[in-house]
């Protein structure tokens, strides 16, 4: 530790020390570096004006994360595969030795806030994280609870340590609410700095897992991936993880290709439907499981859900799928789940029932599918086939769909085709060595897009030397990833400016990314 003046000269002067290890984690762009260093000084003046140059401090770098395939099923055991991108949280702390956190943010639309850690976490309701955020009461959407969540989880994970209180500046370029993943910046961030501020560990391979359950703390019910890309990242390559348990490999990105992220301007909706999405997967396993005894001791998690793990055919794959239902109210559910209404009711706590019922059958298709799908990334990526990437890229977001966009500039509703005939279909092409029907290559019925994103993605699509496009993160708003040629990226960041940003009056939201290292104190 330095202190927040020292620090500020190191950066502003190019210390070499500073320069060497910006290079390790961001590479050699120039304009990427200056990039950086802006925004490391642009946090270090927050501190000082708010506090006092003279505080020794540390500080904690979190990037955004840009998921190239594996999209919702993080939690299901599928494979992901991400970069961390040089869009990022930086935090710097300070110790305080009467439990107060006090919060600055860099960004004047995010107020000032405090709370101290010991009365938000009492004693007696520390050991029991789960218990604890069900029955605690905050305001939605504050960016209080980001830092709150990383900060209380390790209270609540050494729950008799006494936690020192921190002084934080805060400053980040991670697109909000784009699907680039800024609020996981902030939790992994806040648990980061209050380790180390305390001379705590977690073993680096669970921090991942811990940030997860951590970011609960807001309300949603989501996995680790994306926090899992956050920490274990490293500077020009692809990281392909998987947890239950966990498996990380990096694989190098490929040559003459960019990661541009497309941002919607629309922020995402409820949580509600992001937790209702989730429960679909959780009952169509419960089904799955008492309707296919003999394997329900193999049906773990969705990822399971295939030929290889079970020992069946691909058709006997659908033929289960066949047996879930496409639509499923609350009343129905319980009553066909009567020994599992204690776990229903926990997970319809989080969420509002869908007023037309849970999209049982076309989740868990969308999800056993994407789960295929992630796990052929990998290989296709090291193999330089791009053409069948993106065809996988473009079938996973039909996936999330809700409309499509065509040439002459007309709306048509997307609906999804999992009818009873069409599985039987499938069964029949399958049997007829149809290609097509294979499972990688369904789209289910997520639906959790909007018609702004599949407007980006059906311009991306339009234009020559993009491989594949389809929505970040959860949906329902936020960015389309493309990967394009570095040779036609200004083709593409001028197709989605002439055919959606300025007809809309907005702003070019175009990030080219580059693949940058993990989180960490720097």
């Amino acid at each position: 530790m330095m202190t927040a003046r020292e620090w500020l000269n190191a950066f502003q002067n190019n210390h070499r020390n500073v320069v060497s290890r910006m290079r390790q984690i961001y590479g050699e762009n120039a304009s990427i570096l200056e990039a950086r260093r802006s925004l490391y000084i642009k946090a270090l003046r927050t501190f000082a004006s708010h506090y006092s140059e003279n505080q020794e401090v540390l500080i904690v770098r979190s990037p955004g994360r840009a998921n190239l395939m594996g999209t919702h099923v993080d939690h299901r055991g599928g494979y992901l595969n991400y970069i961390a991108i040089d869009r990022e949280t930086i935090l710097v702390a300070a110790p305080r030795e009467d439990g107060q956190v006090l919060l600055h943010n860099a960004d004047e639309g995010f107020g000032p806030r405090s709370f101290h850690i010991g009365e938000k976490l009492p004693a007696h309701q520390r050991g029991n994280w789960l218990a604890y955020i069900e029955q605690n009461a905050i305001t939605p959407g504050d960016w209080e609870n980001y830092i709150s969540a990383g900060v209380l989880y390790v209270h609540d994970l050494f729950p008799h340590t006494p936690l020192k209180g921190m002084n934080l500046a805060v400053a980040g370029d991670v697109p909000l609410a784009a699907g680039m993943s800024s609020s996981s910046t902030l939790v992994v961030a806040a648990l980061e700095a209050a380790l180390s501020l305390n001379k705590l560990e977690i073993p680096h391979r669970e921090k991942a897992v811990r940030c997860g359950e951590a970011e609960w703390y807001v309300g949603t019910r989501g996995g680790a991936g994306d926090h899992a890309a956050i920490l274990y990242a490293e500077s020009q390559a692809i990281v392909r993880l998987r947890f239950f348990p966990l498996v990380i490999e990096e694989i190098p990105f490929p040559a003459d290709y960019r990661v541009v992220a497309c941002n919607s301007f629309i922020k995402h909706t409820s949580r509600s439907i992001f937790n209702e999405r989730v429960a679909g997967y959780e009952i169509g396993m419960m089904l799955l499981r008492k309707g296919f005894p003999e394997l329900a001791d193999r049906l773990e998690h969705l990822r399971d859900v295939n030929p290889d793990h079970l020992g069946v055919s691909p058709a006997q794959i659908y033929r289960m799928v066949k047996t879930l239902p496409e639509r499923m109210s609350r009343t129905e559910i319980r009553s066909v789940l009567l020994d599992q209404v204690e776990a229903l009711d926990r997970l319809f706590l989080m969420h509002d029932e869908p007023q037309d019922g849970y999209r049982v059958r076309g989740v868990c298709l969308y999800g056993i599918a994407e789960c295929a799908r992630s796990e052929r990334c990998g290989d296709l990526l090291i193999r330089g086939e791009m053409e069948e990437f993106g065809k996988l890229k473009y079938i996973a977001h039909d996936g999330d769909r809700v409309v499509t966009h065509k040439p002459d500039g007309s709306i048509a509703p997307w609906e999804e085709h999992i009818s009873d005939s069409y599985l039987d279909k499938l069964i029949a092409n399958l049997e007829n060595g149809n290609e097509a029907a294979q499972i990688h290559y369904q789209s289910g019925g997520y639906r959790c897009s909007c018609e702004e994103l599949d407007l980006l993605v059906d311009l991306a699509k339009q234009v020559d030397g993009v491989a594949g496009a389809g929505l970040s993160g959860g949906g329902l708003g936020g960015c389309v990833l493309v990967v394009v040629k570095e040779d036609a990226v200004g083709e593409l960041v001028e197709t989605v400016k002439r055919g959606y940003y300025d007809p809309r009056a907005l702003p070019l939201g175009t990030v080219v990314c580059s693949s940058v290292e993990g989180a960490g104190v720097f």
